[in-house]
């Protein structure tokens, strides 16, 4: 073995040791980082969550273009060829006053609604294109192509509903909610560098006699800061691997409830897709604040 690879293993079992010496304070350590490795896996699935369910409602969303009845269904079909080469358009489906019929029969079977549209003994509806625009944000040039002079005596109504208003809102809750878990990580990760910083100190001056030895047989600053960079990079992976492990039983355990509140978003099954980036994340984040720290906690030991 060449002289720097025993330095290596010297400085890596140096730290192990430390770790397991100073078992409370390591556990303190772990403990603190833990909880940010936490917070900031909780923001992941978050994010996916919010992803999801913004995609759902946009899927959901459409625009309805209602015609006179006199329009006959040639004349719409001819203006829906129109409509879906326009950029903006995703689908443009044609529906007409006897489909619309039935679908309102098949949502509001045995209610009230069906019983009157029974009394009257007509077809109230209108034929239409249902239009499914490719981002939420294009609704409003849909709606504006058929305010056109040419449609004016063929459309009748131009009902969005406010729904590009709905999703835009929803985009700004999640946009909000991210932030507002950035902050949170951040801050808690502040608190854990400050809280990890003070206990290695605690755990490296109970060995400031070992290090002033360390300087007398002229060790190098590497060497003396090395094992301490390990005992918290070991913190920080321990914090990750606990982390790691109680997200994938809790999720699998609690899935049907998540799924339910979600609209459908299974977070087990997300996890399990980004299961080695998440997990390097939650390593990078818990090794990065415990060698933060230990570098900081170090540097008044260290020789100029």
């Amino acid at each position: 073995m060449s002289k720097q690879k025993k330095s290596h293993f010297k400085v890596l079992k140096s730290g192990w040791n430390y770790l397991q010496r100073q078992g409370f304070l390591s556990f303190a350590t772990a403990l603190i980082i833990f909880v940010a490795v936490v917070l900031s896996t909780v923001l992941i699935i978050g994010n996916g969550a919010m992803y999801f369910m913004t995609e759902k409602i946009k899927d959901k969303m459409d625009i309805s273009v209602y015609f006179n009845e006199q329009v006959g269904r040639d004349k719409i079909l001819e203006i829906r060829e129109q409509v879906v080469k326009l950029p903006e358009v995703k689908e443009a489906v044609y529906v007409s006053s006897e489909e619309a019929y039935t679908n309102f029969q098949k949502t509001h079977q045995n209610d009230t609604y069906t019983q009157t549209l029974e009394a009257i003994g007509s077809n109230p509806f209108l034929p239409a294109l249902v239009i499914k625009a490719k981002d939420p944000s294009q609704y409003k040039e849909i709606a504006d192509f058929f305010k056109k002079d040419e449609f004016k005596d063929l459309v009748y109504q131009i009902n969005d509903s406010e729904r590009a208003f709905a999703i835009e809102r929803l985009n700004n809750l999640a946009e909000g909610m991210n932030r507002i878990g950035l902050v949170c990580t951040l801050f808690l990760s502040f608190i854990a560098i400050i809280v990890t910083y003070n206990t290695l100190r605690l755990s490296i001056y109970s060995q400031k006699q070992e290090i002033e030895i360390m300087h007398l047989v002229g060790a190098k600053n590497s060497l003396v800061r090395g094992p301490f960079l390990v005992q918290g990079s070991l913190c920080g992976l321990f914090a990750a691997i606990l982390s790691f492990i109680l997200f994938l039983v809790g999720l699998f355990a609690f899935q049907g409830g998540f799924e339910q509140f979600f609209m459908g978003f299974n977070p087990f099954k997300y996890y399990l897709s980004n299961l080695w980036w998440i997990f390097l994340a939650q390593v990078a984040i818990g090794v990065g604040l415990g060698l933060i720290s230990s570098f900081f906690a170090v540097r008044r030991y260290l020789k100029d």
